[in-house]
């Protein structure tokens, strides 16, 4: 069972199969998919996120969505950490929020406390991030959570049309080095 995780505006729940309808919905929006899928792609689906969104919660990976504690029974979007590739240790920070939440720095503060949540209590060794090389925003978010650029691979594609996927990293070293404790 993953932990439900907060921060100073946000709750952070475990995705559950009352989500669902609301991500199905998200996926549904051309300006929230712009920049990863064509809207109607079959991995996008209620059917395709419900069989990926769970397979990996023993492990302690997973989504999870996001609300505002002021309004707790708004869906503004999801994280989550999700394998990245074949190996144990390959781990992927994922998001996406509903349009009418961007520009409020949910993303940030979700994004930075699920790192918390990997580095700290899952001690993962490093997280990636993959996304569209024309979408500011996702670049932006990376840079400002501390991630760095990694190499590209021309096998990982993303978008409508497909372009090759824009990778960063972020290792547990450097993010402590970023997140000092407090004293």
């Amino acid at each position: 069972m993953l932990p439900e995780l907060e921060s100073e505006r946000l709750l952070l729940r475990p995705r559950s199969l009352g989500d669902l309808d609301a991500i199905a919905e998200m996926n549904a929006d051309p300006e929230v998919m712009k920049h990863i899928a064509a809207i109607g792609d079959p991995a996008m689906s209620r059917e395709a996120v419900t069989a990926r969104s769970f397979s990996h919660v023993d492990r302690g990976l997973g989504y999870w969505s996001v609300f505002a504690k002021a309004e707790p029974e708004i869906f503004l979007g999801y994280v989550g950490l999700i394998p990245d590739g074949d190996a144990a240790d390959d781990v992927q920070l994922s998001y996406r929020f509903t349009v009418s939440s961007w520009g409020q720095g949910y993303a940030r503060e979700a994004a930075a406390r699920l790192l918390r949540h990997g580095f700290g209590t899952l001690a993962l060794p490093s997280i990636a991030v993959t996304t569209h090389p024309l979408n500011p925003s996702s670049l932006r978010l990376a840079e400002r959570l501390g991630f760095r650029p990694a190499p590209l691979d021309p096998a990982m594609l993303i978008g409508h049309p497909a372009v090759i996927a824009t990778r960063f990293r972020l290792t547990g070293e450097m993010w402590r080095g970023l997140n000092p404790p407090a004293a």
